[in-house]
């Protein structure tokens, strides 16, 4: 396939045989990786910045806190003290305490068993034979949204899934959609992959990004 079918959203397979193996992208439980820590500094920033000082409506905070992950529990719970007597400030910010402690290590993690999961779809349905060829593609086109990239959504685990039981011939499952959150718009919203483009990244903007001190992940 040419890059000029690759315009399409979603992925687009040509005709395929083969049965699905189930073979997923590593199992690997992301959601595991927060802890009740995590999920208790989740809830008290949405509280403090969407219902105490309506910075941002409370389920575009949810959205966005819900999708990061965390440094260790200690770092958290401090923060969480903090903004328990917090006041809101103006111009609107969180207390220092609170700024850079989300952990963007996973989505890295992430975007490599997302690259491994599609290209094994792909050989699966002998869209391709390179297994590392696909895989190495597949990095670059996601390196500007993976480096953007902040947090996953509560569907990344089973996006990994659907693509093991994926059909041949079938589209993209609703599960990867918006799978990887990003503070700002990115260029490359679209994963273009060798047999053609699955929408991936859905950029999610908070009223002042700089207020929130979000560290990308490098």
């Amino acid at each position: 396939m040419t890059r000029a079918a690759l315009g399409l959203v979603g992925l687009l397979l040509l005709a395929c045989s083969g049965s699905s193996s189930g073979d997923g992208g590593g199992g690997s439980n992301y959601a595991s990786k927060r802890s009740s820590t995590c999920s208790a500094w989740q809830d008290s920033m949405c509280d403090f910045v969407a219902d105490k000082c309506q910075a941002q409506a409370r389920a575009d905070c949810d959205e966005l806190y819900q999708s990061l992950f965390c440094k260790d529990d200690a770092t958290m719970q401090t923060c969480i003290g903090t903004l328990s007597a917090a006041t809101c400030p103006t111009p609107f910010t969180v207390p220092e305490e609170c700024k850079q402690i989300n952990d963007p290590a996973p989505v890295g993690a992430y975007c490599q068993e997302f690259a491994r999961a599609v290209c094994k779809f792909g050989v699966r349905c002998k869209e391709t034979s390179d297994q590392a060829g696909c895989e190495a593609q597949v990095a670059v086109e996601l390196a500007s949204t993976c480096n953007a990239g902040v947090g996953l959504s509560p569907t990344a685990d089973q996006c990994l899934a659907d693509l093991g039981t994926l059909a041949c011939g079938q589209q993209a499952p609703p599960s990867c959609s918006g799978v990887i959150k990003v503070l700002s718009s990115s260029p490359s919203a679209d994963v273009v992959v060798p047999w053609g483009t699955f929408t991936l990244a859905e950029p999610r903007l908070v009223p002042s990004p700089a207020a929130f001190e979000l560290p990308p992940r490098r």
